[in-house]
C-alpha cells in the first residue's frame, strides 16, 4: 500500500495530469471544428492552413498568403515520422507505469482495462512508426506549418496520458516534474528496477488474464465488460489492418506513378502528375478510408477502457478514476478531438482530388459514406 503522503501527491498530480490534458482535447476539438466549418473568418482561413500538409500544401492558397511571415515557418512533411517516434517512446513509459498499478490494484477491471487499451496503442502508435519510415512515400516537396507540426507532438503525448488509468498517469506526471525539479531527464529512468520491473511483470499477466477471462467482474456486467472489451479489440483491430492496406496501397500508387510518365495527364499541374485514382476496397465508397480506419480502431480502443469496468464499480473504493463513467470522461473528448480532425483532413483532401483530378469518382464521400 501506499502511505499517505504518497496518496496526497498521487491525488494532486492526477488532477493536475488531468486539467492539461482534458484541456487541449477541448481546444484540439473546438479549433478542428472551426477550420472545417469555416465558423470564423479569417480564424478559419488559418487554422486549415495550419492543418495543410503533403500535396494539400500546393496551389490553393489566396494570392500573397504564402508572403505572409507566419506562412514560411513550416517544416518537412516527412518529420510525420517525429509523431511517431515521441508516440511509441511516451506510450512505453505510461504502459509501463500502467503494469505496476495492475499489480498494485490486484485485479480491478478499471485499471487492468486501462492497461489493455495502452497495450493496444503501442501496437498501433509502433505499426505506423514502421510505415512512415518504410512504407510511405512523401513527397519531396511536401511542407506543413510548424504550429502543426507541434500540436502533433503535444498530441502524441496528451494520447497515452488519456487512454492510461489515472493512476498512471499521475505516476508518470510526477516522475515528469520530478525530472523537471532536479534538471535530469535520467530520473525518468529511475522507477526502473527489480521491485517495478517485478510488478510490471506481473501486471502484464493480469492484463492477458483479464483479455480472455472475467477476471474481476460477475454477472450482467461481466455480460456487458465483455462485450466492450472483445468487441473494442475487435473493432481496434480491423481498423489497423484496414489502415495499413490503404496506406501501403497510397504508397504503391505513389510509387507507380512516381515511374510513370505523365504524358496522360496533361491536364494536371504541380503534385496531381505524382498521383493517380486510389481503388478497391473501402477506396470505392470513400476518398480517405484510412481515416475512416483510425476512426474505428479509437473508437475500439476506448471502448476496451470505457467498458471493462462494468460490474465491478472500483475494487479499490474512494480513488478516483474508477468505472465506466470515469473512463469516458476522459476518453471522449479524445475521440470526438480525432474523429473532428481527420474529418477536417479527409474533407480537404477529398476536394483536393476532385479540384485537381478530372476523372476523380465524383459519387464518392469524404470519409464516411453518408455523413461526411
Amino acid at each position: 500500500g501506499r502511505s499517505e503522503a504518497a496518496v496526497a501527491t498521487t491525488a494532486s498530480m492526477l488532477i493536475q495530469a488531468s486539467r492539461v490534458v482534458n484541456g487541449f482535447w477541448l481546444i484540439f476539438f473546438g479549433l478542428s471544428v472551426v477550420a472545417d466549418l469555416n465558423l470564423v473568418p479569417g480564424l478559419s482561413g488559418f487554422l486549415r492552413a495550419v492543418a495543410k500538409r503533403g500535396k494539400d500544401d500546393e496551389g490553393d492558397d489566396p494570392a500573397g498568403k504564402r508572403r505572409r511571415p507566419w506562412w514560411q515557418v513550416t517544416v518537412p512533411h516527412g518529420w510525420f515520422t517525429h509523431f511517431y517516434v515521441v508516440g511509441v517512446l511516451w506510450n512505453a513509459v505510461a504502459l509501463f507505469h500502467s503494469l505496476i498499478e495492475c499489480a498494485w490494484a490486484g485485479s480491478d477491471p478499471s485499471v487492468v482495462g486501462a492497461a489493455l487499451a495502452s497495450t493496444l496503442f503501442q501496437a498501433h502508435v509502433t505499426r505506423r512508426l514502421y510505415e512512415s519510415a518504410f512504407v510511405s512515400i512523401h513527397r519531396p516537396g511536401g511542407r506543413m506549418h510548424v504550429v502543426g507540426y507541434l500540436i502533433g507532438v503535444v498530441y502524441y503525448i496528451c494520447v497515452p496520458l488519456t487512454l492510461s488509468h489515472p493512476l498512471a498517469a499521475a505516476a508518470v506526471a510526477k516522475s515528469v516534474a520530478d525530472a523537471w525539479r532536479r534538471g535530469s531527464i535520467a530520473t525518468l529512468l529511475e522507477p526502473i528496477d527489480g521491485t517495478k520491473l517485478a510488478a510490471a511483470a506481473d501486471g502484464a499477466r493480469h492484463v492477458l488474464k483479464f483479455a480472455f477471462t472475467a477476471s474481476g467482474r460477475s454477472g450482467v456486467g461481466a455480460l456487458m465488460s465483455g462485450f466492450c472489451v472483445m468487441g473494442g479489440v475487435y473493432a481496434w483491430g480491423v481498423g489497423n489492418a484496414h489502415q495499413h492496406r490503404y496506406h501501403v496501397a497510397l504508397a504503391k500508387l505513389r510509387g507507380r506513378e512516381k515511374r510513370r510518365e505523365n504524358v496522360e495527364k496533361k491536364d494536371r499541374e504541380g503534385a496531381a502528375k505524382e498521383y493517380d485514382v486510389p481503388r478497391g476496397g473501402w477506396f470505392e465508397r470513400v476518398s480517405c478510408p484510412h481515416y475512416a480506419a483510425e476512426v474505428l480502431l479509437y473508437v475500439g480502443m476506448c471502448a476496451v477502457a470505457c467498458g471493462s469496468g462494468f460490474g465491478a464499480g472500483g475494487i479499490i473504493t474512494g480513488a478516483p478514476g474508477f468505472g465506466p463513467a470515469a473512463a469516458a470522461t476522459r476518453t471522449a473528448p479524445m475521440l470526438a478531438s480525432v474523429a473532428a480532425n481527420l474529418a477536417l483532413a479527409a474533407r480537404r483532401n477529398h476536394e483536393w482530388y476532385l479540384r485537381h483530378m478530372p476523372d476523380y469518382p465524383k459519387g464518392r464521400w469524404a470519409m464516411i459514406p453518408g455523413i461526411l
